[in-house]
Formats: C-alpha cells, structure tokens, sequence
C-alpha cells in the first residue's frame, strides 16, 4: 500500500520569505480573505512596510484621481468647444468639395433652366413607358413622310419643268424620271444629268455617233466594259443601262478632277487622256462642251 502524500500548505501558511506573484487572479482571491497574512499582502503589492490603512489610501487616491479624470473628460464632452472642433474637422474635410461644387455651378447653366409644372409629370408605369414610345415612334414616322413628301414633291415639279422644256425633243416622262432618280443615285446634279443627254443624244436611244458612241449618254463600248465588265452592244440601247453607266463614268471623272465639273465633262467628251496632256502643257481644254451641257442649250457636234 502505497503511502499518502500529504499535500504542501498553502503559500500563507508557510514560513520563509513571502512570495512574489504577478498582478491578477491571485490579488482578487487573497487579498479580502481573513486568512491572508499581512506580510503576503506587502510582498504581493511589493509595499515594503506599508500598512494596510495605507495601501487602502492609495487605493482610494487612484479612485479620486480616476473619477477626476472622468469628470474632465465627461465635462469636455459637454463643452461647445467640443461642438467647435467637432464642426471644424467636418468643414475642414467638406470644404474642398463644397468649392468644386460652387466651380462647377459658375459653369454651368444648366441649373438655372425653367423647370417644368411638377403636376404635368406622368408616373412612370408600363403605360405610360409605351405612350411616350408611341409618341416618339409616330413623331418620327411622321417626319419621314414629311420629307418624302417634300421630294416628292420636289421630285415631281422638276421632272415636269424639264418635260415642258424638252417637249419638241420627245422627251417622256418616263425617260424624265429614269434620268432624275438614276443621276441622285449616282450622285449627279439632276441639272447637269439633263444637260448631257440633252447635248450627247437629244434624248434618243438609238443615237449612234461616227466614231462608235452608243446611246442616250453616248457611250464607247469599251469604256461601257472597262466601266460594268460584259456590257453587249445591245445593252447600251436600254436606257437604264446606259443612263446608269454614263452618269457613274462622269462620277469618277468629277472624282479624278477634284470635284471641277468643267473639266470633267470636258473629259468626257474629249477623253481625260487629251485633257490631261493639254493642261500639262499649260493649255485650256476647254471646247465648248461644258457650258453646252451646263445651259441644255445646243448639242455640240
């Protein structure tokens, strides 16, 4: 049987030098117990010979002291110097933006348009979302029409001016329009389209010059080829064709001349080849064709 081990006495209880332990648990367990020897009490706060009632003085100093502090402190926070430095932080940190605010306002006037009567606002709803579509949808389309009726318009009186004016010359309204809509598609001045068909053909699709020209624009096969690849003789007699094909030819020569309609109509109709090495030479190209065509008087032979 093995003996009992008798366990140590607790540290009060003991002789010898009092012991040192750090601060926590210990002080809360010992120090308001009856049994704790006064000399472990001075080893514990490390008081040397104080007394109790002196150590209870300096206790009760640390609380008068801690309640001073805490009043300072609770009778700052009640003080408007508190409000004062609080507020000038917070302006200290605004200000900035406050004056990129005022900068942007001095610029912009926007502010200061009528704003409109607040009870003409509809709520947005799912109704009211489709109605102002609609209304933007019928706004636009009626615009449009607008605008094809003013061409239209415009379409119709100028064919019928060019008709009244062409009129011993045979000239059909149906010709009149494939002449006008075909030169807007080629980006031709209609003006200007008249007056070529006008001095090349007088408006007749069987023309055919002395040297091969075919057609209502007068055109040579080759270019006719060089310009839309497989264009047949016949196909030069349609007038379609041939309209198409002479007003896109004169639109390259506008093109390659800078936008100088004169010299290329003059190329046109003596070639840019010969245009070209006239005014290399320092020479004036100029033969009479262009103000043939720009005044729709005459043919030029």
């Amino acid at each position: 049987m093995q003996p009992t081990r008798r366990r140590p006495p607790p540290p009060w209880e003991r002789g010898g030098a009092a012991p040192r332990h750090p601060v926590g648990r210990t002080r809360r367990r010992f120090t308001d117990s009856p049994e704790c020897a006064q000399r472990y009490r001075r080893a514990y706060d490390g008081a040397g010979d104080r007394s109790i009632d002196g150590e209870r003085r300096v206790s009760e100093g640390l609380q008068v002291r801690r309640r001073q502090h805490g009043g300072v402190m609770q009778s700052f926070r009640r003080t408007p110097l508190r409000d004062g430095l609080v507020g000038l932080a917070i302006v200290g940190g605004a200000a900035p933006l406050a004056m990129s605010r005022l900068d942007a306002l001095r610029t912009d006037r926007s502010h200061e348009s009528i704003v409109p009567d607040v009870g003409n606002i509809v709520p947005l709803t799912n109704g009211a979302v489709g109605q102002a579509w609609r209304d933007a949808t019928n706004e636009v389309e009626a615009k449009a029409t607008e605008e094809v009726a003013a061409k239209s318009t415009e379409r119709e009186s100028f064919i019928q001016q060019k008709l009244e004016r062409y009129q011993e010359m045979g000239l059909d309204r149906k010709l009149a329009e494939s002449i006008y809509d075909l030169a807007l598609e080629e980006k031709i001045d209609p003006d200007i389209a008249f007056g070529l068909v006008r001095t090349e053909s007088e408006f007749k699709t069987t023309a055919t010059s002395h040297v091969g020209a075919i057609g209502l624009t007068q055109l040579m096969p080759a270019t006719a080829r060089w310009m839309r690849p497989g264009t047949q003789i016949a196909d030069l007699r349609k007038p379609e064709v041939n309209l198409s094909i002479g007003f896109r030819y004169l639109a390259e020569l506008i093109d390659k001349y800078d936008g100088d309609k004169r010299l290329a109509l003059l190329a046109y109709n003596r070639g840019p080849g010969t245009v070209d090495r006239v005014l290399k030479r320092g020479g004036d190209p100029d033969n009479g064709y262009a103000k043939a065509v720009f005044t729709g008087e005459g043919v030029h032979r």
